[in-house]
């Protein structure tokens, strides 16, 4: 079957050699300039998904168990590893090494397509994209857990393809594992199955291979998801959550939420599109996609079956990206794989494709050094007010903050009895805040309780009611770093120094 824009031929032995150390060396510098980041504080997602690992068990109300999260179990687990060695930063281990797996995989599916001459631009671009921090890629977030095995799944597939009997097959089961494995640890990361499914329709209808090598690579891709789906209901089975309350955490509630979102004010979701547009230039991703559309209407639209993969998976990532709907910056990371894919096919024989490949790989690099430089990666607020909390308690102590600050409550230590440990879950499972008010206002109110940010954010609290059971329950015992911190009526607790701790105001 011939997928190749050009049949290459074989290089020598030498130049294979250099385009391994070239990746090699890519991969390095990668893990170099992640390295800088692993032993930062924890990010708001870190901490939460970090927290639902901890107290994940079976039989809660939620899919977790205590908590909720609207994220697919393969994540979770990723994070319960961690929760398990005891070190926190060792989720951003994993990430590292999993970027390190994209950087060898897309030089690998360029290196299936065009051959050794792709391999150097679709490592640069692979390995841009797992270090600059314009698009948060320092966060183990679940777009830089999932890109990886989006590359694997497209490395595979392209490797497949090329391939004939039980090895394509067996290849083909590993591909669709990996797509499968990346909608577990992010929803919406179906690009690996819609590559596949692009590549092999575009293959029977330029006749480039036949029915039966098709339904090969198609069957073993089937067969790997299916792996994954079987693994994925025998969690939920243990969890004894049920179906219903799986799919609502992971896909139903995403609808839901949205509705929650454009009910009201949408300035600050436009606001950050706005920016996420901006980034999308400063990266270097919008530049280096138009090259490619120019490439391709240069072309009048007609190319290999891969090309139409590429087109039709990148379609799909944007659709995704834009129904996001939070547009936060590492949404553009689901671009990552087929940029990096795209960069090495078409670089090689594209002036204009080099130049935008380059000033992804310049951003990238520019980015990484001034954040590095001015330590401007992280915030240690949160931390801080969790580490106050920490020193202030006692065992058994419980700990909420208003509304959500999964940061300050990982570092705390502590259990909160309130479910909700990120805003938009609040504001769209408890919308008109019943449940918070049960949790303070109940026998099991928690010791702590924080008031990270405004009191009324979104209106959620017109009537004053969370405050009323702040007043009549709680006292307020110290300012931290400007936020907040209350404690429990009748509770006595020796308070701990603290950096940037504020004097309480009288009265």
């Amino acid at each position: 079957m011939t997928l190749l824009l050009r049949t290459a031929p074989t290089p020598p032995v030498s130049s294979r050699l250099s385009s391994r150390r070239f990746v090699a060396g890519v991969v390095a510098c990668v893990v170099v300039l992640r390295a800088a980041y692993i032993v930062g504080p924890l990010y708001a997602d870190e901490a939460g998904y970090l927290a639902v690992a901890q107290d994940a068990h079976a039989g809660g109300p939620n899919l977790y168990g205590h908590y909720f999260v609207d994220r697919p179990p393969l994540l979770i687990g990723i994070y319960r590893l961690a929760a398990l060695v005891g070190w926190a930063p060792t989720v951003r281990v994993i990430s590292t090494l999993l970027v390190a797996v994209m950087v060898v995989c897309a030089a690998w599916a360029a290196h299936e397509v065009v051959g050794r001459r792709g391999v150097r631009w679709a490592a640069l671009v692979a390995g841009a994209f797992a270090v600059t921090p314009l698009l948060m890629a320092q966060e183990a977030d679940g777009e830089i857990l999932a890109a990886p095995l989006v590359m694997l799944s497209v490395a595979l597939t392209l490797a497949a393809v090329r391939r004939a009997g039980w090895t394509s097959f067996g290849l083909a089961t590993a591909s669709g594992a990996a797509a499968g494995a990346a909608l577990m640890v992010k929803q919406n990361f179906g690009d690996g199955v819609v590559f596949a499914v692009a590549l092999l329709v575009a293959s029977l209808v330029q006749r480039r291979s036949s029915v039966r090598q098709v339904a090969t690579v198609a069957g073993g891709g089937v067969l790997g998801g299916g792996l994954v789906l079987a693994g994925t209901l025998a969690f939920v089975a243990w969890t004894r959550a049920g179906l219903s309350t799986a799919w609502q955490a992971v896909y139903g509630f995403r609808g839901t939420a949205l509705d929650v979102v454009a009910q009201h004010s949408l300035h600050a979701p436009l606001m950050r599109a706005v920016e996420l547009l901006v980034l999308s230039v400063l990266c270097g991703a919008i530049p280096l996609l138009a090259m490619l559309v120019s490439e391709m209407a240069r072309c009048r639209f007609r190319g290999p079956p891969v090309a139409w993969a590429v087109a039709a998976t990148a379609l799909m990532e944007g659709t995704s990206i834009a129904m996001g709907g939070s547009y936060w910056p590492h949404y553009l990371l689901q671009l990552a794989p087929m940029l990096a894919l795209a960069a090495g096919i078409w670089s090689p024989d594209a002036f204009r494709v080099r130049a935008a490949a380059g000033l992804v790989v310049a951003s990238a690099v520019a980015a990484t050094a001034v954040v590095t430089l001015t330590g401007a990666a992280f915030s240690h607020t949160g931390q801080r007010v969790g580490d106050f909390l920490a020193t202030s308690s006692r065992p058994g102590d419980t700990a909420t903050v208003l509304y959500g600050n999964a940061g300050v409550q990982q570092a705390s230590g502590m259990r909160s009895p309130y479910p909700q440990l990120w805003t938009l879950p609040m504001r769209t499972l408890d919308p008109h805040l019943k449940g918070l008010r049960r949790v303070l206002t109940g026998p099991h109110a928690p010791t702590w309780v924080v008031a990270w940010g405004d009191m009324n954010p979104w209106h959620v609290d017109a009537h004053g009611r969370v405050r009323l059971a702040l007043a009549t329950h709680y006292r307020e015992v110290a300012n931290v770093c400007g936020h907040r911190v209350y404690l429990h009526d009748g509770v006595v607790r020796t308070l701990a120094s603290a950096r940037c701790r504020l004097p309480v105001a009288p009265g």
